[in-house]
């Protein structure tokens, strides 16, 4: 008798996954869970009003669906795929969704949609709802650590494509699929969901904020599809065409399966990832937050402030954010991905909200006054604690010949620099209330903080929408 064939990688992450018991999971680990929940809805609500919130609504009523799942914000309903595409988009529209760095960046909230959708879909609780959540960030983030060489975002991938996995993995144990059931999923998403980097360098264009939504959507399709019967090619990572090889540019002992696959060693990666005080790209949150100590501090006028540094890890200066063409940008989305503009509108406003990237503000005369001084510059003691940390700074020289210097080795919302859960409460409230009303608000984060106590999502969803 031929000797049985070793577990392919897909096949371990799907046990990996499935071994996940919200039982097991330390205390630290499912209080964090909640945090980024509340974070990712807040910032879906944030997002009601956007270009891309209405053409994706607009896109989910054209297609149709089964009412499986709600929308955030509206209360509609619609197939869990959509909402899937829809709810993904709201939360990432803003960019002010959790970040991860290794040898790519990522936002695992990307994963919350899809849970949301299959969990309501499938009517499972609170408590399985964060498990798969958990197992999902973990997939998500091994592969941003393990995945690329040297990484998928410099072989001309976006980050995003590692959703693929996480998603359809979560969806597939929130459909009730078994280990087996669950590699075919991540197979079949594995095939096609590969997004190119394209989309977020140059002039950002609307569907920008779909990178995670759209490959999500599959996720949860895959999971779908492999439930009905539908198998993947298991060996989609390490085959001779496979990922690996092919999107990631690992073969042979490139390619660490263990680290992908292996069990929990007390590190989970869930806790690692950071919240965003700011609606801007990650590696701007330091010098955003040294912007706006140095305006609380007082500022010599404008026309006497000679250059501005702004002070990066080197990966960051390798980033589009830091592409000459994003000085002066046209629209919200390149602005928010644009160290220039972010850093020169902290300074100017000692804030860096949502009202610092409407469109007047970004024709302000003395705003680009102040842009054409913005340089960016490496800084070796800050590439010291990358990935670990996006710190950043800002240096004034003024005519007088006084520089005035803020760093900021750990961002604002890093692990070692956690939100307070008032200043948490405070961001959730502030996207969510315009959207529930002050009573709803509320509710809702008081539901979320209690969410492993909901027997069936269905009972909770409902307060994802004004009453």
């Amino acid at each position: 008798m031929a000797a049985p064939s070793a577990p392919t990688v897909l096949q371990q992450l799907a046990a990996f996954v499935h071994d996940v018991r919200y039982e097991a999971l330390p205390n630290e680990v499912i209080d964090y869970a909640k945090r980024l929940i509340l974070d990712t809805l807040g910032c879906a609500f944030g997002a009601m009003d956007s270009d891309v919130a209405v053409a994706l609504r607009r896109y989910a009523d054209d297609a149709g669906g089964a009412p499986q799942a709600t929308l955030i914000g509206s209360g509609r309903r619609t197939s869990a795929a959509l909402a899937t595409l829809v709810n993904g988009g709201l939360l990432r529209y803003l960019d002010c969704n959790d970040y991860y760095f290794g040898r790519d960046p990522a936002h695992p909230s990307g994963n919350l949609a899809p849970a949301l959708a299959m969990a309501e879909r499938q009517g499972r609780g609170g408590k399985a709802l964060i498990a798969a959540l958990v197992a999902a960030y973990e997939v998500h983030l091994r592969l941003a650590d393990h995945a690329g060489e040297p990484s998928l975002w410099r072989r001309g991938w976006h980050h995003g494509t590692n959703a693929q996995f996480s998603s359809a993995a979560l969806a597939a144990r929130l459909a009730g699929l078994d280990a087996a059931g669950t590699a075919h999923a991540m197979a079949i998403a594995g095939s096609h969901q590969n997004t190119l980097a394209q989309l977020q360098s140059g002039a950002i264009s609307m569907i920008k904020a779909t990178a995670e939504a759209w490959v999500a959507k599959a996720g949860v399709e895959a999971a779908l599809l492999a439930g009905h019967g539908m198998t993947g090619p298991l060996a989609l990572v390490e085959g001779q065409n496979g990922w690996a090889a092919t999107v990631a540019g690992q073969t042979g002992e490139q390619l660490d399966a263990a680290a992908l696959t292996g069990p929990f060693d007390g590190r989970y990666r869930l806790l690692e990832t950071s919240i965003k005080p700011y609606p801007v790209v990650a590696t701007a949150s330091a010098p955003v937050w040294a912007a706006i100590d140095l305006h609380r501090q007082g500022l010599p006028a404008f026309d006497a402030i000679e250059r501005i540094v702004v002070r990066l890890p080197s990966f960051a200066l390798r980033t589009p954010s830091a592409h000459p063409d994003r000085r002066y940008p046209a629209g919200i989305e390149s602005a928010q991905h644009s160290f220039y503009f972010c850093a020169a509108v902290a300074l100017r406003d000692g804030a860096c909200g949502d009202a610092q990237f409407q469109d007047h503000v970004l024709r302000d005369p003395v705003l680009r006054g102040l842009l054409g001084k913005v340089e960016l510059q490496e800084d070796p003691d800050l590439d010291t604690r990358w990935p670990q940390a996006a710190g950043g700074g800002i240096e004034l020289h003024p005519r007088d010949g006084q520089v005035l210097l803020r760093l900021c080795p750990y961002p604002p919302g890093h692990p070692r620099l956690p939100l307070s859960d008032e200043a948490l409460t405070a961001k959730f409230l502030g996207y969510a209330e315009p959207v529930l009303g002050h009573m709803r608000a509320h509710t809702l984060r008081d539901a979320v903080l209690r969410l492993d106590e909901y027997q069936d999502l269905r009972e909770f969803t409902p307060l994802l929408a004004p009453d």
